[in-house]
């Protein structure tokens, strides 16, 4: 594990840092950085005293800003009274999506989203030919174009089936993101942007080492439980545990037909950990209408949709005091509770939330579904 499974409890003191366009902000009062995984943009939240600013960064200067991007910084320093930046770990670089003034409450509050926006907010303006391009070609001249360095894993799959896609995506006036998402989707890979880096890469093995969340029932009649989390949820969609079907419908220009590709995943029943009866309820169907796609490509979509569907059956919820470990690319596992919650998930969304009275809170949402194994 890459945590401790008992928290110890020390006098470390957290500091947090924010600087607007390189420059440091004063009178910070907290903020929140979300990093989500699942292809979404990490976000952030952050309230800064007004009356506090220095001279000639006042609230008239802020008004009129139209760029600003924030970076996001939190530690441990060995010197919680004088210390830098480079003590710390940087979370999140963003840019301002509102910035909101309420001179009654003395707050100045930004929030926005990481650099993902540069690709979520715009649409495709390089073209993609049909030669040897592969997956990674294509996200490497993606983030070139968008100003961000790439981090690719080489691809090796021919290119014709990813011309076609990319294609169609176009056709449909899609976003630079709706590319790389979708060319991971078909790799099974994972996309994410970190800092000022484009990360397309193969997905989190399930086997790699976890982030441990312990639970320990009560020893005795009258004492309490122990946990590393202060909270745990757990939850369980009824709905996406029985089977799947998952339908895609489309039309082939070039063949001129209509495209129906079904791909459906059946309970395996489990003589661990389903206590009750095999279900008999049929399978729960989700339809999508995808235009311009081959029975190939239906069929591989489908397929992506079915994965992503199904890690939302089991869930998991919990607070934790702030570390610098947890990122949205771990395995996160669940131990002691001796029920079907005692597996791997996928962490979700992780939450940090800082302020200048010495707190650094953390909460996590993992996902995952059930091991579709007989035992």
């Amino acid at each position: 594990m890459i945590n401790e499974a008992v928290v110890v409890s020390d006098a470390k003191a957290p500091r947090g840092m924010v600087f607007a366009n390189g420059e440091r902000i004063e009178a910070v009062l907290s903020f929140t950085v979300d990093n989500n995984s699942f292809f979404q943009a990490d976000t952030f939240r952050l309230e800064v005293a007004m009356s506090q600013q220095p001279a000639g960064r006042r609230w008239d200067w802020w008004a009129v800003q139209e760029n600003l991007q924030l970076e996001f910084y939190l530690g441990f320093p060995a010197d919680p009274d004088y210390f830098t930046a480079a003590e710390l770990t940087r979370f999140l670089v963003g840019n301002v999506d509102d910035l909101e003034f309420d001179p009654v409450r003395d707050i100045m509050l930004f929030t926005g989203r990481d650099l993902t926006s540069k690709l979520i907010d715009y649409k495709r303006t390089i073209s993609f030919s049909s030669g040897s391009l592969v997956a990674s070609d294509i996200v490497t001249k993606i983030a070139i174009e968008r100003g961000l360095k790439p981090v690719v894993t080489k691809t090796q799959a021919a290119a014709g089936s990813y011309y076609q896609i990319v294609k169609a995506l176009v056709e449909t006036n899609c976003t630079y993101w709706d590319i790389v998402t979708r060319l991971a989707q078909i790799e099974h890979f994972q996309a994410y942007v970190k800092g000022n880096e484009l990360h397309f890469e193969p997905r989190t093995s399930p086997g790699a080492d976890p982030y441990v969340l312990q639970w320990q029932e009560p020893t005795d009649p009258n004492g309490f439980p122990i946990a590393n989390a202060p909270a745990m949820r757990f939850r369980r969609n009824l709905s996406i545990a029985k089977d799947l079907k998952v339908r895609v419908l489309s039309y082939d220009s070039k063949k001129k037909a209509v495209v129906n590709e079904v791909v459906e995943r059946k309970r395996v029943y489990n003589k661990v950990t389903s206590k009750s009866a095999r279900s008999t309820e049929p399978a729960q169907e989700y339809v999508y209408n995808v235009p311009n796609l081959t029975a190939d490509q239906a069929r591989q979509r489908a397929q992506a949709i079915l994965e992503e569907l199904s890690k939302h059956e089991m869930n998991v919820q919990a607070d934790l005091p702030g570390d610098l470990l947890l990122t949205a690319q771990n395995i996160v596992a669940v131990q002691g509770t001796g029920t079907v919650f005692d597996q791997t998930y996928y962490a979700s969304t992780i939450s940090r939330a800082y302020s200048t009275d010495g707190a650094f809170r953390m909460s996590l949402e993992a996902k995952n579904q059930t091991p579709n194994t007989a035992t």
